[in-house]
């Protein structure tokens, strides 16, 4: 057997060990601090594999538990806005009276409007908003007002058109709004007055460092983090929904 494919093998097998071991690490320390998080685990398994993905399954791509919220939040006469759109786009499509919802890849755009067709989904607004190459200098973490994503991929790229889509909406409009897309920061800033009282503002990954300046902008919201078990990762992550009061 060549050798260098022997090391490759034995190196894959060590990373799929490695895994392993923090992934029961993960399981073990949240189900010690939150033991009915154990109902997701059959579901948790079942989305791992390969065949499975948001979009097909017409779900977000959110923690298991947050979903359960949206589950019960939902209804039929509510309008709804997300940046960054999949699953959760078909999902909410199918359960809420409008969802505006606002994407930046033309590709992804494709899709998801051809899943939207399929599914015969008619009361979606869904608008690509492609974000502009700019000659301002990227820096790596974000400021209020630039406009820009964190992710090295798309370093020089400004999404001011993006973020500020929500802006042709009268104030207090919307029952929910969902920030799970690029330059979160900015787009928490234009959703702050959108979203109605008593309604919700849902961010994604809110564990990340990046975000927390955002989350300040929220802090006089109530707040409720959801953290464990999502989808198609096996890594655990944060959702946490702010309710503006």
């Amino acid at each position: 057997m060549n050798t260098n494919y022997l090391k490759l093998t034995n190196y894959i097998e060590y990373i799929k060990n490695r895994l392993a071991i923090t992934t029961i690490f993960s399981w073990v320390s949240v189900l010690f601090k939150n033991p009915k998080l154990i109902r997701f685990f059959i579901l948790w398994n079942k989305s791992l594999k390969s065949s499975r993905n948001a979009l097909k399954d017409g779900s977000p791509w959110i923690v298991f538990e947050a979903k359960e919220w949206a589950d019960s939040f939902l209804k039929k006469g509510m309008n709804i806005f997300e940046w960054g759109s999949g699953g959760s786009t078909i999902y909410i499509g199918a359960r809420v009276k409008k969802l505006i919802s606002v994407e930046h890849d033309p590709r992804w755009h494709s899709q998801v409007s051809s899943k939207l067709k399929e599914m015969g989904i008619s009361n979606c607004v869904y608008s690509l908003k492609e974000p502009k190459i700019t000659k301002d200098s990227w820096i790596e973490e974000q400021v209020l007002g630039s406009y820009y994503s964190t992710d090295n991929n798309y370093k020089n790229l400004n999404f001011k058109d993006y973020c500020t889509a929500i802006n042709s909406f009268e104030d207090s409009f919307f029952d929910l709004v969902i920030v799970d897309g690029r330059a979160r920061l900015s787009c928490i800033y234009h959703a702050i007055d959108k979203v109605k009282r008593g309604g919700y503002l849902l961010l994604d990954n809110s564990e990340r460092k990046e975000y927390f300046m955002g989350i300040n902008l929220l802090k006089d919201w109530e707040r409720k983090d959801f953290y464990g078990p999502g989808p198609y990762n096996l890594e655990f992550w944060q959702t946490s929904i702010f309710k503006k009061i």
